[in-house]
């Protein structure tokens, strides 16, 4: 679908060294966050982005830690240490990773040719090499000084914040929109004994430069390979533990339904699934990784689903500023099958304990 062919919009390709009568401009991807267009120009081809400052208050914090990790990756890449190709963002004609425009911060990406991305996994195969992939940007990122990187959003995946969000959003809401998410709050509220483990297990595991959003989509595979080929949306990169990425993986790799579904009764974990994506993870680390982190990813498994209901559940509360949204209770329904998906991981316990440890290497 093209663009509508606005003023702002002419402005943001000129400060690219474009015109937007000699342009095709057309939305791209499926992300709840930022708007992203793929600019085909008559001698170039690349992605435009609209940061959403509602989310991202610092933008340039973005963009400037972008560079930072693409110029580690490449320098990996040059030396054999990386086997994935960064995404650099293009410079626009003052030299800047960004222009401002009405108020607005963008961005362009360079575009890969030949490549494609995915919303849902096609193959256990395929999602073995996803696993590593991901497993595989974090490694390369094992020597980056994570404190370069700017916080991007505070205590992004930190449960105890994000409960003490949820807390206030409670006291501060409408009546009505209290009322629409009672049993989802009362739920969470009587997950006390899971929210002290996470706080303990997390005191003992080393950070990590983590991707922090893990889901498939956030690949670029090759047309002519069928591999993964790039790791992609870096926005939220930050200090992190790797049962973040690992647990986001497992959420959005292994479940019948889609996030947002409200066919509850159809969600079924597949467990073929779970066992690649764990053997996936652990080869993208090449057996780097310590007991410990490996035991963590088990509570990442059922961390990530608990905290995003949460954060679903915020974000309705508080009026929707976060998520993309398509009707009124659409993030109560997120919620709903997230805590639902919760549950499943915590009746499967023992199961998915088998699965993961079974595929651990132990150093």
């Amino acid at each position: 679908m093209t663009v509508t062919r606005d003023k702002t919009l002419a402005l943001v390709l000129e400060k690219f060294g474009c015109k937007l009568e000699d342009c095709q401009v057309s939305h791209l991807g499926n992300g709840l966050i930022n708007n992203t267009y793929l600019v085909q120009a008559p001698e170039q081809e690349f992605v435009l982005q609209c940061l959403n400052q509602q989310v991202f208050t610092k933008p340039q914090q973005v963009t400037n830690n972008a560079d930072l990790i693409s110029a580690h990756l490449q320098a990996k890449r040059e030396n054999n240490g990386y086997p994935l190709t960064p995404v650099f963002q293009l410079k626009c004609l003052n030299k800047q990773n960004h222009v401002k425009v009405a108020e607005q911060y963008w961005r362009a990406l360079q575009y890969i040719p030949q490549s494609f991305t995915l919303e849902v996994t096609t193959s256990l195969e395929q999602a073995k090499s996803v696993a590593q992939a991901f497993a595989q940007f974090t490694s390369a990122l094992s020597d980056f000084d994570s404190k370069k990187l700017a916080e991007i959003i505070p205590n992004f995946h930190d449960l105890t914040s994000r409960v003490s969000q949820l807390e206030q959003a409670i006291k501060s809401t409408s009546a009505p929109l209290l009322i629409s998410a009672k049993a989802e709050i009362e739920f969470i509220q009587s997950q006390s004994a899971f929210i002290k483990d996470i706080i303990k297990a997390t005191a003992t595991l080393p950070l990590h430069v983590t991707h922090n959003d893990t889901k498939i989509n956030n690949l670029l595979f090759s047309q002519i390979t069928q591999k993964p080929i790039a790791v992609i949306d870096l926005d939220t990169c930050m200090s992190g533990y790797l049962m973040h990425d690992f647990g986001d993986m497992v959420r959005t790799c292994c479940v019948s339904i889609a996030e947002d579904s409200t066919e509850l009764d159809n969600m079924v974990i597949d467990f073929d699934m779970l066992k690649v994506l764990t053997q996936g993870y652990l080869n993208g680390f090449n057996g780097a990784l310590s007991t410990a982190e490996q035991n963590s990813l088990l509570l990442g498994i059922k961390l990530m689903p608990f905290m995003l209901s949460i954060r679903f559940l915020t974000d309705f509360l508080t009026g929707d500023t976060y998520f993309k949204t398509h009707y009124a209770k659409h993030n109560v329904d997120r919620a709903k099958n997230q805590l639902h998906l919760y549950q499943l991981f915590c009746q499967h316990d023992a199961l998915i304990t088998e699965i993961v440890l079974q595929n651990s290497v132990v150093i």
